[in-house]
């Protein structure tokens, strides 16, 4: 059986607060600003208890992060001359000497 590791995007605390009351109040005014604008669409908030305080949260969506396509490379190997002045020198190369026999 192989286990499939899923690496999450981490969350950015946005503010520390005493009591949850303030925490929640504080996340429900980001969800609301976030849910009236579309350039903050995919946006999460979250109250995490500490041991002594309580923090908020925030992050982009994984699925509504924007992913930049990789180029595969092959054309710039493709493309590539031979080096003029390479790291290989050919002069210090071991040649064959034919003895004269």
């Amino acid at each position: 059986m192989t286990v499939k590791q899923v690496i999450n995007k981490p969350w950015k605390n946005k503010s520390f607060h005493e009591t949850f009351e303030q925490a929640d109040s504080v996340r429900n005014k980001l969800i609301s600003i976030w849910s009236e604008s579309k350039e903050h669409e995919g946006m999460q908030a979250k109250v995490k208890r500490l041991s002594d305080r309580y923090v908020v949260k925030t992050r982009l969506h994984p699925d509504f992060e924007v992913k930049e396509e990789k180029k595969s490379g092959k054309g710039k190997r493709r493309n590539k001359k031979a080096p003029s002045g390479g790291k290989f020198d050919a002069t210090s190369a071991v040649r064959e000497v034919s003895s004269p026999s």
